[in-house]
């Protein structure tokens, strides 16, 4: 397994209660459950400013109930993810109202092949309507995980 599919199988955070309103107090909550992620992160209040400075640019929203913010950075020394599911729906902005699922990644600037692996093997995995209404519902950390490692392991 190559690193950026070991990162899907293992996100440095999983929040399966996430709370949040909007967009930027997701991202706000998942940064904070990050910490410092074994010590990846490296400037926690830079990584934090490059992810709502990225989520201002352009939608990080790739359906209607996904979104994945992210920033390429040199505030982490290797790529973090943190996952989030949300209690309610989230208004990341006017057209992504009824965000469920948030994947959070850092991605040092360098690292943009490893990025775009990790992009790639997400979109397969939640493009199947099987595996999202999985983790929309499935009731512990440990499953959501377990889903998460299978999907990872999923042929291009």
């Amino acid at each position: 397994m190559n690193p950026p599919t070991e990162l899907i199988a293992n996100p440095d955070a999983v929040v399966l209660d996430l709370r949040a309103a909007s967009g930027e107090e997701a991202i706000r909550v998942l940064h904070g459950r990050l910490g410092a992620a074994g010590g990846a992160v490296t400037d926690a209040p830079r990584f934090l400013d490059d992810l709502l400075d990225r989520a201002r640019v352009a939608s990080v929203c790739i359906g209607d109930e996904l979104a994945l913010p992210h920033a390429r950075t040199e505030a982490v020394g290797r790529m973090v993810l943190a996952v989030g599911r949300a209690a309610g729906d989230i208004a990341f902005d006017a057209e992504h109202p009824g965000i469920r699922l948030v994947f959070l990644i850092g991605t040092p600037k360098a690292a943009v092949r490893d990025y775009l692996q990790v992009v790639a093997a997400l979109s397969r995995l939640l493009k199947d309507p099987a595996t999202r209404a999985a983790l929309l519902t499935t009731p512990t950390e440990q499953e959501f995980r377990e889903l998460l490692a299978r999907g990872a392991k999923l042929k291009r």
